[in-house]
């Protein structure tokens, strides 16, 4: 009686199991995808302004792989770690920056951000009569502002740039929040804060982007060349000034990001142009 009994059980548990997995078995490969999501499936990431690279894993070294554009959202697979999201794009896991200044999560129920970005780092002097708003973008309090609308522009100029105090040289690359050398830096700050594209390439630069002007009337957002030895002219190395005696570049020797007195450090004995990138208005 008890083997019978056992028999019984054996067969109804193999019944079970072989009716389990012919559900298994009807389960589509996209289906068991989309179960195993995490609770992170309903947040994306979106940039704050202009747009960020993405790199195939979580290392600046590592190969970019694609660029999240401003009007773009990537699906959020994890916070890889307090540097690096990991999210999906285009059917791959790849990595972008967590730097609050530059993206920020929202989630598709309210679209409303669930990690805002910080508070920008541009300095309120910028001017008595405009503002940063939260993209790090200088405007115009009223539209009755009495600033002439080539200041407000270098205000922009001036506010995006200095979002990136502290970002670490790296030549040849434009990350914003990662690493600039000298005249990405420049041509990132332009495109990000007017829209203005034009060459990274600081000689390019030097001798095509705006108009000359005498160093005696420069002005702010005006683009500053420097020689070096390797370029006497002036095509060596590119900032932007901020008036009042001052320059933010990248690199020149700090291996950052920097606001640094024009006059008194070396670059005052190394000027040898500029350019009006903003014109008269």
């Amino acid at each position: 009686m008890k083997n019978n009994r056992f028999a019984k059980w054996f067969w109804q548990g193999a019944g079970v199991l072989a009716a389990a997995s012919t559900v298994l078995a009807f389960v589509q490969p996209n289906e068991v995808w989309a179960a195993n999501l995490s609770s992170n499936s309903s947040e994306y990431v979106e940039t704050n302004h202009g747009w960020v690279d993405m790199f195939r894993s979580p290392s600046i070294y590592s190969p970019v792989v694609g660029k999240l554009e401003l009007s773009e959202q990537a699906p959020l697979v994890k916070k890889y770690n307090n540097y690096w999201y990991e999210v999906d794009w285009q059917g791959q896991d790849v990595f972008l920056t967590t730097s609050s200044r530059f993206v920020h999560l929202v989630t598709t129920d309210s679209t409303q951000t669930v990690a805002p970005s910080s508070t920008n780092t541009a300095s309120s002097d910028l001017s008595a009569n405009t503002t940063v708003n939260t993209n790090g973008l200088s405007s115009a309090t009223s539209p009755s502002s009495s600033l002439p609308e080539w200041k407000i522009e270098a205000n922009k100029v001036i506010a995006v740039a200095r979002t990136q105090l502290g970002v670490p040289y790296w030549w040849g690359h434009q990350v914003p929040g990662v690493g600039f050398d000298c005249s990405n830096f420049t041509a990132w700050v332009y495109r990000t804060a007017l829209g203005i594209r034009f060459s990274s390439s600081s000689v390019y630069q030097r001798y095509h982007v705006g108009t000359p002007v005498p160093l005696s009337q420069i002005r702010e957002g005006d683009l500053l060349f420097f020689r070096t030895a390797n370029n006497p002219t002036g095509g060596g190395h590119v900032g932007i000034y901020e008036g009042n005696g001052m320059l933010i570049e990248e690199g020149g020797g700090y291996g950052k990001v920097v606001q640094v007195p024009l006059y008194s450090t070396w670059f005052g004995h190394a000027l040898v142009f500029a350019r009006q990138v903003i014109p008269n208005s």
